[in-house]
């Protein structure tokens, strides 16, 4: 995710009201040989990101997926395994960024140390001693991090500012309909089970549909069925992951439209309902500026990405898989409340 100067700068303030504790290993060990001992990613560090990240997890996803969340699986990894993967990619990536940063003029002035060292004080005063302790957190710790942060967003900017990218018209081109939607998707009853429409249900929500398409005040007929008018922009030629809105049927009966204000035929799509649309705009420039400038970006971004890949590549990072095995997420963070007057209370 694309951090600015700012964000990077605030980024600690999220973990200031987490609380617990544990933690094994010294914190000195080297948790990433950097070629051949050039350099080193020690494991206090290491853990102390792997931690905060659990922390920043915890505070949204706890209370919605429950207490096991970390061991849950998808794609063969637990929550806790990618999420530490992702840690490992996260602080290689940040390294190189730094070694690079002078390539692009990229520097910390003596005001920026002021505020990273502000930040990390007042992140550091923000926390428990717990919350410290279970995070592995120390100030220098804290600056480190932010530092790195602080390198990756500037030295981001700079490789993607410098960046030509070219997005052609086939890309952009967008145009926009309107379209309602009538439901044959099964429901859930207040107990849970799944409940199926008739056929003479599907048949009135066909009517209903027919009604729309036929009709030559397209909102108007839309307002009498009860159906709410929804718009939608998608690429004009070729595929686009825009195309998952709506469904590649949808969309190609779309591109069948060619005038404004033309108003389709009742589109059936499989288990999910029925559609009318309406072309509004054949080539809808305001859209088309919103895509290019989206597309624009993404390249920029996916420009970056490789290059920090050959970075990497040119990087002998060695992780010892022992050692960082011990990082674990058994302990949760939870979030402080605040009592009436205004006193911190942790809940766990």
């Amino acid at each position: 995710m694309k951090k600015n100067k700012a964000a990077a700068l605030a980024a600690m303030a999220l973990a200031g009201t987490f609380v617990l504790s544990g933690c094994t290993a010294k914190a000195t060990d080297t948790l990433i040989n950097i070629d051949n001992g050039k350099a080193k990613i020690t494991y206090g560090y290491g853990n102390f990101v792997a931690k905060y990240n659990q922390a920043t997890y915890d505070q949204y996803y706890l209370q919605y997926m429950g207490q096991n969340y970390w061991s849950q699986e998808q794609s063969g990894k637990t929550m806790e395994e990618t999420v530490k993967d992702n840690v490992i990619d996260g602080i290689e990536e940040q390294y190189v960024d730094k070694l690079h940063a002078g390539d692009y003029d990229v520097k910390l002035t003596s005001s920026d140390q002021k505020k990273i060292k502000a930040a990390a004080k007042k992140f550091m005063s923000a926390n428990s001693d717990k919350a410290k302790t279970q995070m592995g957190a120390t100030e220098d710790y804290v600056e480190d991090l932010l530092e790195y942060e602080t390198y990756q967003a500037r030295v981001r900017q700079a490789v993607e500012d410098k960046t030509d990218v070219t997005v052609s018209d086939d890309e952009a081109n967008q145009s926009t309909i309107s379209y309602v939607y009538f439901s044959t998707a099964s429901t859930t009853d207040a107990s849970g089970n799944a409940k199926e429409l008739t056929d003479d249900e599907k048949k009135a929500l066909k009517k209903k549909a027919e009604n729309v398409a036929n009709a030559s005040d397209f909102d108007k007929a839309a307002k009498a069925e009860d159906a709410k008018v929804e718009t939608h922009s998608y690429t004009t030629k070729g595929k686009s992951s825009d195309d998952t809105v709506l469904g590649e049927t949808v969309i190609d009966a779309a591109k069948k439209l060619t005038k404004e204000g033309q108003i389709s035929d009742v589109i059936e799509v499989k288990d999910k309902g029925y559609y009318v649309l309406r072309m509004d705009k054949l080539l809808d420039k305001d859209a088309t500026k919103k895509q290019k400038d989206s597309l624009t970006s993404q390249k920029k971004e996916d420009a970056y990405n490789k290059l920090v890949k050959q970075w990497k590549k040119k990087v002998n990072f060695d992780l010892n898989k022992k050692l960082w095995k011990q990082v674990t997420f058994t302990d949760l963070f939870s979030a402080k409340t605040t009592n009436a007057s205004g006193d911190a209370t942790s809940s766990n």
